[in-house]
Order: C-alpha cells, then sequence, then structure tokens
C-alpha cells in the first residue's frame, strides 16, 4: 500500500486539523486506534488497508502526521486565499460589540469545534490599504465565510493566528469582561489552548 501524507501545514485544511485534534485528545482510544483514526483522516486510507500494515510503521506514519500538525507556524497578519486577501483584525483595542461578543461566546469549552467561526470574525477580506496599513471589511457576522474556512483554509494561517491570539489577544478580552454592571469580577473560559506551543496534541 502507498499513502501520501502531507510535509508542511498548509496542505491540511482546517476541517481535518480539527478532526486530527480531537482524536489525538480522545481518551477512549488506545495509541493504535489513534493512529489509525490520524492517518485515515489524513490519507483517506481504509482500516482494512491499514490493518495490514506493520505496528511500527503505522506508529511512524502517525508520528509524521503529528509531526506537521504541530509545526510552530509565524503569525499571518495578512495573507492572499483562494484570490482573496484577508487581514487580521487591525487593532484588537477598536473591537466593535458584535465582534467582541463573537469571540468570547465562541472562545469557550467548544473552541476548537468553533474555530473556524473565530478566524472568520479574526481575518476579513482586506477593502482598503495604504503602505503597510490596511482595514478590512465592516463586521457583518461569519456564516458564509467560516463554512469556507472549515472546509479548506490551511491549517498554517490556523496555528499561528491562535498561537498569537491566545498569548496576547486573550488577555486584552479577559480584561474587558473583568467586571460586570455591578462591579464583580467575571471569569472567561477560554483555556482550552494553552499559550505559546501552537495546537496541543497528545
Amino acid at each position: 500500500m502507498e499513502v501520501i501524507i502531507p510535509t508542511k501545514a498548509d496542505e491540511i485544511p482546517l476541517s481535518k486539523y480539527v478532526e486530527c485534534f480531537n482524536i489525538g485528545n480522545d481518551e477512549s482510544l488506545d495509541d493504535t486506534w489513534k493512529a489509525k483514526k490520524i492517518i485515515k483522516a489524513i490519507t483517506g486510507a481504509g482500516y482494512d488497508a491499514l490493518d495490514r500494515i506493520p505496528v511500527r510503521q503505522l506508529s511512524e506514519l502517525s508520528a509524521k502526521i503529528a509531526a506537521v500538525l504541530q509545526q510552530e507556524q509565524p503569525f499571518q497578519q495578512r495573507f492572499t486565499w483562494q484570490g482573496v486577501e484577508y487581514g487580521f483584525i487591525p487593532n484588537l483595542q477598536d473591537l466593535t460589540t458584535g465582534e467582541f461578543v463573537d469571540i468570547d461566546s465562541y472562545s469557550g469549552d467548544d473552541f476548537i469545534e468553533n474555530l473556524h467561526i473565530v478566524m472568520a470574525v479574526l481575518y476579513r477580506p482586506i477593502v482598503e490599504e495604504y503602505r503597510e496599513l490596511y482595514k478590512i471589511e465592516p463586521y457583518k457576522g461569519t456564516e458564509e465565510r467560516a463554512e469556507l474556512f472549515k472546509k479548506k483554509l490551511p491549517a498554517n494561517v490556523v496555528n499561528g493566528a491562535m498561537v498569537f491570539f491566545w498569548t496576547l489577544g486573550k488577555d486584552y478580552l479577559t480584561d474587558m469582561l473583568r467586571y460586570s454592571s455591578e462591579g464583580k469580577v467575571q471569569t472567561s473560559n477560554k483555556d482550552s489552548v494553552k499559550n505559546g506551543d501552537g495546537m496541543p496534541f497528545s
């Protein structure tokens, strides 16, 4: 059997990235089943075929895929994808209420499942630019762009953005949520992803 595995994160779409993340963190699966599921998700190889290869080779393939998924990626403030140039929100201090509410709502316990929505809030098409400065289109929700991101957005863009956002942007959002109208401290559960090391995989 011959399988082709990706060597760079930009060859893996966001949907497969999330699928592998969930497999790697599924405590009900042993290492062999995790390896088979991850290889199947990335390569499309069937379980019957995978059951016929040596265990050592199965582990090697799984380790190579995991290494690609965990590669540290640079933050891309701007990127061009499918003929459209996208820009990260230029200044988090200028978040609109709609942007803030949606980022906060989708950054809780189900953050991984909602990753495509958060990305669609943070990155929007650039509509105006001057040298290094740019403006992105006004925020009008994420439905269409989020589904497009979910299916095909390259994982390297996602990984780099999440490391940046969770090391810098999270503190800012937490400060904004700190005090309620009664002056009490509020807590925001946004620790699904740890700082600095990209997306964790078991």
